[in-house]
């Protein structure tokens, strides 16, 4: 995982990013990241940036593979199907529905999700990363002096409608169910950052328009 310094994404992308990786299957490389705190402080560092409280999180030191016992319990299996999925339209009346809208987010804005990791759109990870290409991409327009107010509504409405409405009830859930304190403090901050950037952007927004009119 690369430091902080060593990427061209702002903060808040990069925080995304950092954000999404701990909910895809975690790589032997992964776990040496959280043991060893690399993963941690880049999360501090751009929660620095930010302006936002860090996370305070417990070490992996005394076995990382507890993580990747933890994380196919809470996320892979379980008697009729994982405690804790991590895909949003599990957590919606029409799956298809939040498929379907998630997919005309990702062709608009030209994100393609690694099909790789997981066939289904709607999973955890892709949902934060597409707020982190979004990010991005606000980043560079307004960079360039362009019109950013489409990018600013678009942010808003994903992370009103494709994560606010469920990702803070299922970390709420994963902290219930989780045994290592690492996790349970993750998600609660993920939790946090997810309300904190959706009340952020909506003000945003709407001032924007009040602005124009």
């Amino acid at each position: 995982m690369s430091a902080l310094i060593a990427t061209d994404f702002s903060p808040r992308s990069l925080l995304y990013l950092r954000l999404a990786e701990f909910f895809s299957f975690p790589t032997s490389d992964q776990m040496a990241a959280y043991a060893e705190g690399r993963w941690q402080s880049d999360v501090d560092l751009c929660a620095i940036s930010l302006g936002i409280e860090a996370p305070r999180l417990d070490d992996l030191e005394d076995d990382p593979m507890d993580f990747e016992s933890e994380f196919i319990a809470l996320f892979e299996v379980g008697l009729g199907g994982a405690p804790c999925p991590l895909h949003s339209g599990h957590y919606a009346r029409d799956r298809m529905r939040v498929m379907e809208e998630v997919l005309r987010f990702y062709r608009f804005f030209g994100y393609q999700p690694d099909t790789n990791a997981d066939r289904f759109p709607d999973h955890a990870r892709f949902e934060l990363e597409f707020m982190a290409h979004l990010g991005q991409l606000y980043e560079e327009a307004l960079s360039a002096g362009e019109d950013v107010h489409s990018l600013e509504l678009a942010q808003r409405d994903f992370i009103t409608r494709n994560l606010v409405s469920w990702l803070p009830p299922f970390c709420s859930k994963v902290e219930e169910k989780s045994s290592l304190p690492f996790t349970g403090e993750v998600v609660r901050f993920i939790s946090g950052f997810i309300e904190y950037d959706a009340a952020a952007l909506c003000e945003l927004a709407a001032s924007v328009t009040e602005e124009d009119d």
